[in-house]
């Protein structure tokens, strides 16, 4: 008012004269913190910025003296003085720091101060200071003291740091560092709950704010920006919140990230730009998100459509519906309350409600139309009713808000504009259209003129993804309206040919989706110009890539080109001219194979693919396994190769039996399975590790039956650590899971345990029998390595602290440690079935493992284990014959004590660290098989044995001339060579419960066998790990293997006779008797039940 206005103008005119009087006054309130304080001392802060605004120069003196109210030890005074400095600062344009040094430093080192409070006041200075002037020298150092607080030890300092950084960040997007930005968005993973929520919302109004300047035209694309949504959606991985759930983030990602008025175009933009940051974990939780809204959409349909037969009302249909409400309800936080509300929501009349719910979730409904309807939807419930909250978050929930059919059709035009350039922006965009495809295929209706544009002539955007996700729309039920099998087929026919194996593996299968028949000419067109084409030696890997997947698709077309495919892998088998000389391998330790190696590789990865087809492959499935057999043991000597190239196929062979066990499980011989799962213990350190990481894949699929997981326990002592750490984890992932789904077969199947994990046991006992380093004979005194019983002490600790994590009650028939000492007893009053001198192993080993569960499981009780356990026929029998005399001696030494000092020898194995893995000669792995007599003459192919059986009776005429070939089974040349046949596009897994063993059906063959404890020896010597030879040369091939984690200067030469753990056949003239009876055994899938 006028008082204030004389006042200011008294000062300016009358400075000099009142300079004096006013330091005098300023100084001492300053100064005598201790004296009587009266109104106006109180008020001094308040008549210093007054002056400070008309007379500057009055102050001169005063300034400094407020630092002594800064370095004061009352919190009260430093907050005040932080207050009065920062708003002198932004008076000033920030001039007053340069002007006042030694000031300006020490109200920097206030940002630190030892109070909250006065840190927090520090920060909101400086926020008004960066907003007066965002340059010179002054502001930076401001914002460096700011951006120190992000990581303050007090939660509330840290969010309003955040806070202040956001909104200087919003007051000024083009000149605020945006480095800072992506510093404050790292607060997400603050370990504070309140941290991460506030920086959540505080990002997301940046964002939104960001969006509509950039659509305003304020603000251009900024690559620090778009990386907020990626730091946001890996929230949904957080499990102490339930606010970052998926759901909860899919609702932010949907509602609040964009501003309402933002377009479809607009919006796709900024989803390809941040997507394009999104690593492997982000697209994880973005299709956890995508999947989510997906279940309640077709569950809703699920719930409408009964809902529609209400007036058949019965007590199943209300079931039915009762479930259906709680499946819906999953998709929210509060479980119990949505429950109810569904149950509201359920109960009400009016018929217009639940059509506004279906128009809502159309995936043709416009952004403006979904708002209109939900708008109407919610009017119709009221904003006063209990469920209105409810139902918004429902709405939103089943809309396509997050992502629609519009922002299809924008990126896919954008897509066609750049198809002659393959830019950052555009394979980001094929990458998110993927993942959409395999979600919401349905979304792409509306978009097949701009998908016909694209589709119709080739550019460097028809690539692997932009192929994959044509598969996906090709094989989705919802069918889109152009017939793209006429359009599009001559562009996929070109990838089968010209591409790479990728594109041709999408391509085959989109054909295959989109002609609907395995028998139409298309396929048989198409597989004439693929076997013409291997004829000419151009793009083989690709065209074997093809074949084997045609094959596949359609296994018709196998009868009529066997010859031509069959002449043309014995060709790249034995030809000289595809093998690769120790000159022309590779010799660096890291590199791949040789480029002959792969050929082969991709030979046999066809013969896989042709073997997948149950109603075509039967009558020679058998050769191949016998044939997989041999390059696993490099018995196969037909195949012409280097010493370089020997692991990769050992590794491709061991692949494919794994890869072929998806279908045909049940006709693998108890042989080819030992000498499988001996892969996990291979010389080579790259077979190995992609071996188990291959099998750990296929076991979450449940693709193949656990007993496979024996694996991880035999690489439980491997040398190298992150092999040895790698085994356990999934050992403990794969049991804990499977642990599960038997309980819950179990519910519905009270007898059936071979689904259980404590199953695989009698496989790993069964292998380890072969185990050549197995003590035949025990002596009182005989000491031995822990190392060979650690496989079987690290699955059955594994299964005993899964049962007791568990804490299921679901009886004893079901508890882990029952059928444990069910299975010993069984298979000590069993016998193996080929050859008797393992009978005596198997004894020692069941007796062991009895003992070692009494001892691990204190409480557990012989009386709880099953009366009848299942033993696979093709491994176990029913004894025959009485024990003999030294055979009882031997297991009479086997007591708890000498349990005990097994257990306590392998105790040091958890602590090791690697060993070194030197030149220790390390245990070869063979079996003393019969030779295998010539499988082929000279006036038949090498791999006649690929051929139906009615095709073998015929004479054929082979591309390779007699005199070229070795006289051995083409089956027994592909063996050495297979790296990798698993991962091909739609191969059908098979349920987890294709063992070869029988049901409970087949309980007329079953036969009755008791059991029997005891033994005892001397200490064992702590375990050492398995040495193994490192110096192997290693390197990648097809993406199938693991690079070595360190390098080694040996030669090649040191890989030959290195290793494979043990299989040791004894009695060569029994198993010859008896392998017919093992496969036929095996073919029949029986068991025999044994009454312990």
């Amino acid at each position: 008012g006028g008082a204030h206005k004389l006042a200011v103008d008294i000062i300016q005119n009358c400075a000099e004269k009142l300079e004096h009087i006013v330091r005098i006054f300023l100084t001492s309130c300053i100064l005598s913190k201790d004296a009587p304080v009266n109104e106006h001392r109180k008020l001094h802060h308040k008549i210093i910025l007054e002056i400070f605004q008309c007379a500057p120069q009055m102050l001169f003196a005063v300034i400094p003296c407020l630092t002594h109210e800064l370095l004061s030890d009352q919190v009260d005074i430093r907050l005040e003085a932080v207050h009065l400095i920062g708003k002198l600062l932004v008076f000033s344009n920030l001039r007053f720091g340069q002007e006042n040094q030694i000031l300006f430093t020490e109200f920097l080192k206030r940002f630190s101060d030892k109070s909250a409070e006065v840190r927090i006041a520090a920060i909101d200075a400086a926020k008004a200071c960066y907003i007066a002037a965002s340059s010179g020298n002054v502001a930076q150092k401001v914002l460096k003291s700011l951006e120190g607080r992000l990581l303050d030890f007090d939660d509330k300092v840290r969010i309003r740091a955040v806070y202040a950084v956001c909104d200087l960040a919003k007051s000024n997007l083009s000149s605020f560092p945006s480095e800072l930005i992506l510093q404050a968005a790292e607060r997400l993973r603050d370990k504070k709950i309140s941290v991460r929520k506030n920086v959540m919302h505080k990002l997301v109004e940046l964002y939104r704010d960001y969006c509509e300047k950039c659509s305003k035209g304020t603000a251009a694309i900024n690559t620090h920006y778009e990386q907020i949504p990626a730091k946001l959606i890996v929230l949904c991985f957080d499990k102490d919140c339930e606010s970052f759930r998926p759901h909860n983030m899919g609702l932010i990602f949907a509602e609040e990230l964009f501003p309402s008025p933002l377009s479809p175009k607009e919006r796709a933009m900024h989803w390809v730009e941040f997507f394009s940051y999104f690593k492997s974990q982000h697209v994880k939780a973005l299709h956890a998100i995508f999947s989510q809204k997906r279940r309640l959409q077709l569950e809703l349909q699920a719930y409408l459509s009964l809902r529609a037969k209400k007036e058949e009302s019965s007590d199943e249909i209300q079931k039915k519906i009762c479930a259906s409400l709680r499946k819906m309800s999953a998709s929210f936080t509060d479980i119990s309350k949505v429950e109810d509300c569904f149950e509201i929501l359920h109960q009400m009349k009016d018929n217009n409600i639940f059509k506004d719910l279906t128009e809502i979730s159309k995936e043709g409904t416009t952004f403006a139309t979904v708002r209109s309807i939900r708008d109407s939807f919610l009017k119709r419930i009221g904003n006063k009713h209990q469920i209105y909250s409810f139902c918004k978050e429902l709405s939103t929930k089943l809309s396509h808000s997050l992502f629609n059919w519009e922002m299809i059709c924008a990126i896919l035009e954008v897509l066609f504009s750049c198809r002659n350039e393959l830019t950052h922006y555009a394979e980001s965009a094929c990458d998110l259209l993927l993942l959409v495809a395999m979600v919401f295929p349905s979304l792409f209706r509306g978009s097949e003129e701009y998908l016909l544009k694209l589709f119709s002539e080739d550019s460097v955007l028809i690539n692997e993804k932009s192929l994959q996700m044509l598969a996906y729309l090709a094989k989705s039920p919802c069918k889109l309206s152009i017939n793209f099998s006429s359009d599009v087929y001559l562009l996929l026919e070109q990838k089968c040919i010209e591409g790479t194996r990728a594109e041709s593996k999408y391509a085959i299968s989109a054909i295959a989706s989109l002609i609907q028949s395995p028998d139409d000419k298309k396929f048989a067109k198409l597989c004439k110009k693929v076997v013409g084409g291997l004829h000419d030696n151009h793009n083989i890997p690709t065209l074997l890539q093809s074949l084997g997947l045609i094959l596949e698709y359609s296994p018709s077309m196998y009868t009529s080109y066997d010859d031509q495919f069959i002449n043309f892998v014995q060709r790249v088998f034995v030809s000289p001219e595809f093998v690769s000389t120790p000159e022309l391998s590779p010799s660096n330790e890291n590199s791949a194979c040789s480029f002959s190696c792969k050929l082969k590789i991709y030979c046999l990865k066809a013969l896989v693919k042709s073997c997948l087809p149950t109603t075509t492959a039967r009558d020679r499935i058998e050769n191949f396994f016998k044939m997989l057999l041999d390059i696993i043991r490099e018995e196969f000597t037909p195949i012409t190769i280097c010493e370089n190239d020997k692991p990769y196929l050992r590794l491709a062979a061991g692949k494919s039996v794994l890869r072929l066990a998806t279908r045909w499980d049940s006709l693998i011989s108890p042989e080819l399975f030992r000498t499988a799962l001996l892969m996990a213990r291979d010389s080579s350190y790259i077979v190995r590790k992609s071996f188990i990481h291959k099998l750990f894949g296929l076991l979450k699929k449940h693709a193949i039956p656990v007993r496979y997981a024996c694996a991880f326990a035999l690489a439980s002592t491997d040398c190298c650590g992150d092999v040895r750490t790698e085994s356990l984890r999934y050992l403990t992932e794969v049991v804990k899971e499977q642990r599960g789904v038997s309980v819950h077969q179990n519910k519905t199947s009270n007898d059936s345990i071979v689904e259980h994990p404590a199953y695989a046991v009698l496989f790993l006992i069964h292998t380890l029998a072969y185990d050549e380093e197995f003590r035949f004979n025990f002596c009182e005194k005989e000491t031995g390595s822990a190392e060979f019983w650690s496989p079987l002490i690290v699955m059955l600790r594994e299964l005993v602290e899964i049962e007791d994590l568990s804490q299921t009650k679901h009886g004893s028939a079901t508890s882990s440690v029952s059928i444990l000492l069910g299975i010993f007893r069984a298979v000590q009053k069993a016998e193996d079935v080929i050859d008797s001198d393992i009978t005596h192993k198997l004894h020692i080993l069941s007796k062991i493992g009895l003992l070692m569960i009494k001892e691990l499981d204190k409480h557990c009780k012989t009386s709880d284990s099953p009366r009848h356990i299942l033993l696979p026929s093709s491994y176990y029998r029913l004894s025959r014959s009485e024990r003999k005399a030294d055979e009882c001696c031997q297991l009479d030494l086997i007591t708890d004590t000498f349990v005990k000092r097994i257990l306590k020898a392998h105790e040091p194995y958890n602590q090791q660290e690697d060993t070194t893995c030197s030149t220790i000669t390390e245990r070869v792995s063979k079996e003393s098989a019969p030779k295998r007599q010539t499988r082929s003459s000279s006036n038949k192919p090498l791999f006649g044995q690929f051929v139906s059986g009615h095709e073998q009776g015929k004479t054929k005429k082979s591309s390779v001339q007699a005199k070229d070939v070795p006289k051995k089974n083409y089956l027994d040349i592909l063996e050495k060579d297979n790296v990798s046949s698993c991962g091909s596009a739609g191969t059908k897994l098979s349920s987890p419960g294709s063992l070869g063993l029988t049901n409970e059906a087949d309980s007329r063959d079953l036969k009755t066998i008791s059991s029997k404890d005891t033994m005892s020896t001397e200490d064992f010597p702590d375990c050492h790990l398995r040495d193994c030879e490192l110096d192997e040369d290693v390197g990648d091939c097809d993406g199938n293997f693991v690079k070595r984690p360190f390098s080694s200067n040996k030669t090649v030469a040191a890989l030959k006779k290195k290793s494979k753990r043990a299989l040791d056949l004894r009695n060569a003239k029994n198993s010859a008797g008896s392998a017919a009876d093992t496969i036929d055994n095996v073919r029949r899938t029986r068991s025999r039940k044994a009454q312990t």
